[in-house]
């Protein structure tokens, strides 16, 4: 944690709110896509990023000591996301368009229109096999392979040790290779 952070911690616990405006201004994007990975659409990142930032403020003053506000943040939000998911358990249909493709990423060029189609499409699937993975799963690898946190900070957001972050990490990435393998079309004979 950086001195600015705690000099904007404490001022933060003061009620401060152009304090608070710092925290949300330095989080917020991060937070929204992690947010947005976890859930799969702009509404609920945008309902969920705010509703953390709101118990984030509410629950400052009560705050006592030291406090990493980014790995306290994610919390917050990944949290949120879990409760979430949890409540719904309902299965989302894609569309079978969604799927497939005319080219393979391989065979665009780079600085070729097509390629962008294929990339953006392949956006979307790999959106599509982590809202197949359980929330565990899900939370780990949007952590560490999106917002490039470490091992010990995934572990601070979750509750969990470190050595326990790396086992998920490992089951959650063979599954994603699993879930994705079997939703990729046979090739063409």
């Amino acid at each position: 944690m950086t001195v600015g952070d705690v000099l904007v911690l404490e001022r933060a616990h003061e009620a401060d709110d152009a304090a608070f405006q710092a925290i949300f201004s330095e989080f917020q994007d991060r937070i929204y896509n992690c947010v947005y990975r976890l859930m799969g659409n702009a509404e609920d990142a945008n309902d969920l990023t705010q509703e953390t930032f709101l118990r984030a403020y509410s629950a400052l003053p009560k705050i006592q000591g030291e406090l990493k506000v980014g790995p306290w943040l994610y919390r917050i939000a990944t949290n949120l996301c879990m409760d979430q998911l949890r409540r719904r358990k309902l299965i989302r249909w894609e569309p079978w368009d969604l799927f497939t493709s005319i080219f393979h990423p391989r065979q665009v060029a780079r600085d070729n229109p097509e390629h962008d189609a294929v990339l953006s499409e392949s956006r979307a699937q790999v959106q599509v096999v982590l809202e197949k993975l359980s929330p565990k799963y899900r939370m780990c690898l949007v952590l560490r392979e999106y917002d490039g946190l470490s091992c010990q900070e995934i572990a601070d957001i979750m509750g969990t040790t470190r050595s326990a972050v790396k086992s998920l990490l490992f089951r959650a990435r063979e599954e994603f290779r699993q879930v994705y393998q079997k939703m990729e079309p046979a090739p063409a004979v």
